[in-house]
């Protein structure tokens, strides 16, 4: 039954077990090739690691044989009984991989492979979370290269149950013998582009490895104000770049002011800067928290299922980053006023920003360039150097904002009058649809902004009872809890409101680090304790909720269902913790 290829990775066939390999054909190497080498001048090893062995190598994921930990229980919502597909793919057509190629989008129908399994995935395009883009790369030929390097699709069981109802056929037995054989023997000879990762805390919650994807335990979160590095969460989309010394070197950040350099009177449009040159503009370091902006999904699937890693409320930490003012970098490169440029004219500009591992992001040049925005391009985090899971070499630091857009291992930045190209700013992926749409083909994402400044937040880490009462249904007692709270745009953390009885009544919280810094430049988050009462609930649990209220008077919303959203973005209901002491 095709729910087993769910379960096992891999459908029987004729008494042998389906592996995940798949020779892509020419047409896909080219697209593949061409999108993982976007970045000619990045090291030998990444690119080796990117063209090929995450377009031709393939492993078996089955769960006999994966490398990536099971997810974290209490954060993943796995529905139960996941009932048997009534199709008989015994009697389902098969089809050769040249009638597989021939739907490749051309004739208005988009078919992939995967596993001697062929789906339809037509109608699923426009709502794929990665982008349109990005999954028709495979369109008329396999999945398997793609998903050996986007390994997050065996993270939960979600993309294997959507592919459920797209199967209309199997690959034919000669096919798939073919690309089995072909396969083992590039596997043999490609080194798996996630052989280099760098060595991570145990004490961090992980969601998946391959990319790797982890949480900081609600425990540690508020038992430091800064994070140190090893247990700042990590949230990835490929592998980590891994660079030689001599790439380190001689590494250097492109600077392209091609679109203005003639109203500029640039003598040149393209501009590199060594770290070394870097380091000697003046240094800067900002105390930041960067939060995923899909920190709490794992919540918010209570409300329905969304599509992306189900995280609790650890996808948040904070650091002193220290480096160089972005303005500086940009004077640096020619522009002796980069806010006049700004300001010229009534056309919206961007900084566009690419990364090592082809990631691109954008924003606006009115953050960008604003002095009191504090955006730098940083080298070091707490006092030491970027460490590779948080960007080495280089990182952007955009206070307030996404995390995404805080761009890792930086490679290029660029000014121009477009948003990036791509799945994360253009694309499906960081962008919030109406809790009533559930196809994003019922919407024009070009007209939707992607996440950028992010909203006011909050969480509790801990909920002790004061004393040692009997827990007795209706009885109040006095809880003692604490936890941070944090604003997107630099807005202060003014109140936060925690309760012990629904929200029926609030006692305001002591607000401790974080509480003191600059109006609307407070880029970290602000730690809070509280002791307050709470009711004993019918099932004998006390359940405290938190909301926080920033400089603006923004607040929480209470549920979760008023904000939810297909990709799980931006939870920011009231933070919910049910204890039985």
């Amino acid at each position: 039954m095709l729910s087993r290829l769910a379960r096992s990775c891999a459908l029987p066939r004729n008494g042998k077990r389906l592996t995940h390999k798949r020779l892509a054909t020419s047409r896909n190497l080219a697209a593949f090739s061409s999108f993982a080498n976007s970045n000619e001048g990045n090291q030998n090893k990444l690119s080796a690691i990117l063209a090929a062995s995450a377009i031709l190598a393939g492993t078996s994921i089955c769960a006999s044989e994966a490398k990536h930990p099971d997810p974290t229980p209490t954060n993943v919502t796995q529905e139960e009984g996941f009932e048997d597909n009534v199709r008989d793919l015994d009697k389902l057509p098969t089809y050769t991989s040249e009638q597989v190629s021939e739907n490749n989008g051309e004739n208005g129908k988009i078919w992939m492979s995967y596993g001697g399994i062929v789906y339809d995935v037509t109608n699923f395009v426009y709502n794929h979370p990665g982008g349109s883009e990005r999954i028709m790369l495979a369109a008329g030929g396999a999945v398997e290269p793609y998903w050996h390097l986007y390994r997050q699709h065996f993270a939960t069981d979600l993309p294997m149950r959507l592919m459920e109802d797209m199967v209309v056929g199997k690959l034919a037995e000669k096919d798939q013998d073919a690309i089995d054989e072909q396969m083992a023997k590039i596997e043999e000879e490609n080194e798996d582009p996630y052989a280099h990762e760098p060595k991570r805390s145990e004490l961090l919650i992980v969601h998946g490895d391959q990319p790797m994807n982890a949480e900081v335990p609600a425990e540690l979160l508020t038992s430091s104000y800064i994070t140190p590095a090893d247990v700042f969460y990590i949230r990835h989309h490929h592998p980590v770049p891994l660079m030689m010394k001599k790439d380190i070197d001689s590494y250097e950040l492109e600077i392209d002011l091609s679109e203005f350099s003639s109203e500029l009177g640039l003598k040149e449009s393209t501009v590199k800067i060594s770290i070394a040159d870097l380091k000697k503009l003046p240094k800067t370091e900002v105390v930041a928290t960067l939060q995923c902006s899909g920190n709490r999904r794992g919540d918010m699937n209570s409300a329905g299922r969304t599509s992306g890693t189900s995280w609790s409320q650890g996808a948040i930490s904070t650091a002193k980053w220290g480096g160089v003012r972005l303005t500086d970098v940009l004077k640096a490169a020619g522009i002796e006023d980069p806010i006049s440029l700004t300001e010229k004219d009534s056309i919206q500009k961007h900084l566009r920003m690419e990364s090592l591992d082809g990631m691109k992001a954008s924003i606006n040049m009115e953050k960008a360039t604003n002095p009191y925005g504090d955006v730098i391009i940083a080298y070091e985090m707490n006092g030491e150097p970027l460490p590779r899971d948080h960007g080495f070499p280089l990182r952007v630091i955009v206070p307030g904002f996404a995390a995404v857009r805080n761009m890792k291992w930086l490679k290029k930045i660029e000014i121009s009058k477009n948003e990036a190209e791509g799945a994360w700013q253009q694309g499906l992926n960081y962008k919030t649809l109406p809790p009533s749409v559930t196809d994003a083909k019922k919407v024009d994402l070009a007209k939707m902004p992607s996440m950028t400044e992010v909203a006011v937040f909050s969480g509790i880490t801990s909920v002790d009872i004061v004393g040692i009462p009997k827990l007795k249904p209706g009885k109040t007692v006095l809880v003692k809890a604490k936890g941070w709270a944090w604003s997107g745009g630099g807005r202060n953390i003014v109140r936060v409101d925690v309760s012990g009885n629904a929200g029926e009544s609030w006692t305001a919280a002591n607000l401790g680090e974080g509480s003191d810094q600059k109006f609307n430049r407070a880029w970290a988050w602000t730690f809070w304790e509280c002791e307050v009462p709470a009711i004993v609930k019918k099932d004998g649990t006390v359940e405290v909720v938190s909301k926080a209220v920033d400089l603006a008077f923004n607040s929480q919303p209470e549920s979760v269902a008023h904000g939810w959203n297909v990709r799980g973005l931006g939870n920011n209901s009231w933070y919910r913790v049910i204890t039985r002491g």
